[in-house]
């Protein structure tokens, strides 16, 4: 049984709720490119789908042939530098901020094409899964003259400055395959099976408890540009606190009882 996430309408994507799994489905013909009102609704998603205590995952995918073929660059036509900057700035920064800030795991889920805009929105995410017709591309340097904005630092923080430079200079795509042997996303599967493993990934992550899923997302975070002599410390408050939770005593007591936990996210 399907069921909407808000009464609010969309007019460039959609969203829809099973088994506590919010899916944000990119929907833009025909290639789902991304201006101001879609960015704003997208938004509009992840706070939604954040403040739903039924949801306990997000997933973020594509309708038609692939996620997203990116910016509309007929929508920055007229931009000058100023208008460009105010742009990239909801884009980037806020969407960044948004997606960071979720209390709840994001997965991505491409098939088809993800260009430039796409790939953000995507790498933003906590994990990707992808089908094995997918392809990932960076053309800011070959249809912008100007470097691809977050993904130097993405690409650089995935698969080191060297393999970064080549995607990023030459613009040209890389294949899902190759882009889960560089370990730039999470899992390749096959295309007519995309959807169904998306959602059985989805679905393991939504039986644990809520609140470790935070706890653990916020610490996956945190850590990610500590100095290793903090991270002791840190490692040890984190899981040490957790035991106070109730969802730590009632996993214990699940585990010696042989049952499935019943969580409370407290």
């Amino acid at each position: 049984m399907t069921q909407t996430i808000s009464s609010t309408s969309y007019e460039t994507l959609r969203v829809d709720v099973v088994d506590n799994i919010a899916r944000i489905t990119l929907d833009r013909p025909p290639a789902n490119l991304i201006d101001r009102l879609s960015i704003l609704e997208y938004h509009s998603a992840l706070i939604a789908a954040d403040a739903d205590t039924d949801i306990r995952v997000i997933v973020l995918a594509g309708a038609g042939k692939g996620l997203s073929g990116g910016v509309d660059l007929k929508y920055l036509e007229t931009f000058d530098s100023v208008e460009m900057k105010d742009f990239l700035r909801l884009f980037y920064v806020e969407t960044i901020r948004i997606v960071r800030n979720l209390n709840k795991p994001i997965l991505a889920s491409v098939h088809g094409y993800a260009r430039e805009g796409a790939c953000t929105l995507a790498f933003a995410c906590d994990m990707i899964i992808a089908a094995d017709d997918a392809d990932f591309g960076y053309p800011g340097v070959p249809n912008l003259a100007g470097p691809p904005g977050m993904h130097v630092w993405f690409l650089q923080k995935l698969i080191g400055r060297m393999k970064a430079a080549e995607l990023i200079f030459t613009g040209e795509p890389i294949t899902a395959l190759e882009a889960e042997r560089l370990g730039l996303i999470t899992r390749v599967v096959a295309a007519q099976t995309l959807e169904e493993e998306t959602m059985r990934l989805a679905s393991k992550i939504a039986q644990m408890s809520p609140l470790a899923l935070k706890r653990t997302r916020d610490l996956l975070y945190q850590m990610e540009d500590m100095k290793f002599e903090d991270v002791p410390e840190v490692a040890l408050d984190a899981l040490s606190s957790a035991f106070d939770s109730e969802d730590s005593k009632e996993a214990r007591k699940a585990f010696k009882e042989k049952r499935k936990p019943v969580w409370t996210g407290r």
